[in-house]
């Protein structure tokens, strides 16, 4: 179906599952920012939340989507299935997207047709560092070693942009590429940019809480239906790093994603567990600091 559009706008559908965060009207304000702006955001949360974005339905090309229930995976859904425009843009709540990015992974779309999913490559907001960075040091022949026989990755460079068969996904890097546009196994589920025909519409996400890994299940299933990923290297996105969670809940959700990922894949749980193992291991500190000493804080009495 072939979505009429106006001089000024690109035949995109914006995908964005939030809670209202304040990072989402940056986000909405950038890709609104250049001389062709999407044709429609679909922005999409829980009838409980829409409070939080209120002041966003006042904008033309917004939409405010509600949804029955919480979850990333189960948010977006219902905007892709309401997605009018031939090419759909998921997109998270706190990426900077320039308005020239999301023009070039639609000018690259158009050329290599359907099936195939294109992405920016990521930065790291503020600083504008590389996501995934590799110097081939001693350091990192170490971490090398540690991810190939405890995670059963790929040696060295090679690595990048696959997932390995502890269920953990390695992003591309730009070190000495090239070539300008990348394949990979998967691709960061921050932005994204398909057809419309090629969507996945339903909530594919297995557990409730906090979607980990998501990405690397989307990937995997659109891999299944024929698609190819690709990454261009100089196109980026500026993404913020959230400071990993240590608590029980963050911890085993890693490890329950990460089993899921690797089973879909056929590989079997035995690397996820040794993975999960050494990454306890590494991070008791941090771990006993979340849970022991906050329960502890948690159970003294408050002063009145």
């Amino acid at each position: 179906m072939l979505t009429r559009v106006s001089e000024t706008e690109l035949p995109i559908s914006v995908v964005i599952a939030t809670l209202g965060g304040h990072a989402l009207f940056n986000t909405v304000e950038i890709l609104n920012s250049g001389q062709r702006i999407p044709a429609e955001i679909l922005i999409c949360i829980p009838q409980a939340e829409v409070r939080n974005v209120e002041y966003l339905a006042t904008i033309k090309n917004v939409n405010v989507i509600t949804t029955a229930g919480r979850g990333q995976v189960a948010q977006r859904a219902v905007g892709l299935e309401a997605a009018k425009c031939d090419y759909v843009l998921q997109c998270d709540d706190d990426v900077i997207l320039p308005s020239h990015t999301m023009h070039a992974l639609l000018n690259f779309l158009v050329v290599k047709g359907r099936h195939n999913v294109v992405a920016p490559f990521f930065k790291i907001h503020p600083g504008g560092q590389d996501s995934t960075i590799y110097s081939g040091n001693l350091r990192d022949f170490f971490r090398d070693c540690y991810f190939t026989l405890v995670c059963g990755a790929a040696f060295g460079r090679q690595r990048f942009g696959r997932i390995a068969s502890a269920g953990i996904g390695f992003g591309v890097i730009r070190n000495d590429m090239g070539s300008r546009v990348v394949e990979s196994e998967w691709l960061p589920g921050g932005v994204a940019l398909c057809h419309r025909s090629d969507l996945i519409t339903y909530n594919y996400y297995p557990f409730s809480g906090k979607a980990v890994s998501e990405d690397l299940i989307h990937s995997l299933l659109w891999r299944d239906q024929g698609c190819r990923l690709w990454t261009m290297l100089d196109e980026s996105a500026m993404v913020d790093v959230s400071t990993e969670s240590y608590t029980w809940e963050g911890v085993m959700g890693r490890y329950r994603a990460h089993t899921y990922v690797a089973k879909l894949m056929g590989a079997g749980v035995l690397r996820t567990r040794l993975w999960f193992s050494s990454y306890c291991l590494l991070n008791l500190r941090k771990i006993f600091s979340d849970n022991f000493c906050k329960s502890k804080i948690s159970q003294m009495p408050h002063e009145r």
